[in-house]
């Protein structure tokens, strides 16, 4: 895997790349030893397509939308980002060597946090329409097994990463057919609306969000770094057996959130009531505090065994999924 890393970045490089890469537009200076070339030089740039943002003494910067292909790019690689995973890949170059003598396999967005590995393939049409994707999902089952063998030879296996591939689409209808392939090949789909969705609920839970993002597409899936123990105590009560058992905010973080079935943009406002940063700034404020909710306090009791518990959890009224 030599050279694996070299198009990996995180913390103060992933920022600044963030930052870049969260524009719609690309952006350039242009220089000139003079006025009159400065002029002539920005003219030909306006032929290509640029256009002047800002004007200085000795430069001009200029700008231009960026083309559709990298848009979804970069707007799928933010979104992970602000999810909080904290390896990612630094272009669109970024590739894969599956092996010493193979070439290496240009992967669109790689995105790694302690537990888990996103590798999304983006495709997007001009305008709304069907379009297929069977060629993309067929290749994707093509290179698999060798990419996560790869990572897990890169990084290791304590824990074991897992590794989830998604696709990524703006402008297209997804035909049954491909939705089924998808579904059986366990990839996932990642649709425009659900990339808004999950941007504006990065800006409620920050990172957090990231744990919805994870119980949505890895429904159903084991994570080996999501495995938790905890001490707990077996009872009885009214012929039903109970575990109770304490764990740290932290854990508890990582497989249970606030349930939001909906996911659509437009049902974020109800959600947001709930869940809104000044809201649980106030709620921890007061818990410091030595407060307590007796009120709402729920004792969960589940008649199911000790395995099973966190399927069935309920923590303080709310549903929790694991």
């Amino acid at each position: 895997m030599a050279g694996f890393l070299d198009g990996l970045v995180q913390e103060d490089e992933a920022k600044k790349i963030y930052v870049a890469r969260s524009k719609s537009v690309d952006e350039k200076t242009v220089t000139a030893a003079n006025n009159n070339a400065l002029t002539t030089k920005v003219q030909g740039e306006e032929q290509d397509g640029w256009s002047v943002a800002r004007k200085n003494n000795k430069s001009v910067r200029v700008s231009k939308p960026k083309p559709h292909d990298r848009q979804l790019e970069d707007d799928v690689w933010c979104l992970l980002y602000k999810l909080g995973f904290k390896e990612l890949n630094a272009d669109r170059n970024f590739t894969i060597k599956l092996g010493p003598n193979a070439p290496g396999r240009q992967i669109d967005i790689f995105a790694k946090d302690d537990e888990t590995v996103f590798i999304v393939e983006c495709t997007h049409a001009q305008e709304q329409k069907p379009k297929s994707i069977k060629g993309l999902i067929d290749k994707i089952n093509g290179i698999r097994e060798d990419v996560i063998k790869a990572i897990h030879a890169h990084f290791g296996r304590t824990p074991k990463l897992k590794v989830k591939w998604a696709i990524a689409t703006r402008n297209v209808d997804w035909r049954k057919a491909d939705k089924d392939r998808a579904a059986e090949a366990k990839i996932a789909v990642i649709t425009e609306q659900d990339i808004s969705y999950y941007s504006k609920l990065t800006g409620y839970l920050k990172e957090a969000a990231r744990y919805q993002f994870l119980a949505r597409y890895l429904k159903g899936e084991g994570i080996d770094g999501l495995r938790i123990d905890v001490p707990a105590t077996k009872g009885k009560m009214g012929g039903i057996t109970f575990y109770n058992f304490l764990i740290s905010p932290f854990d508890l973080l990582k497989i249970a959130y606030i349930s939001h079935k909906a996911t659509s943009a437009n049902d974020l406002e109800t959600y947001q009531r709930m869940v809104k940063p000044s809201r649980l700034k106030e709620i921890a404020a007061y818990i410091d505090d030595g407060g307590q909710f007796p009120t709402v306090k729920r004792q969960g009791y589940f008649p199911v065994p000790a395995p099973s518990l966190f399927s069935s959890l309920a923590f303080n009224g709310l549903p929790v999924s694991s």
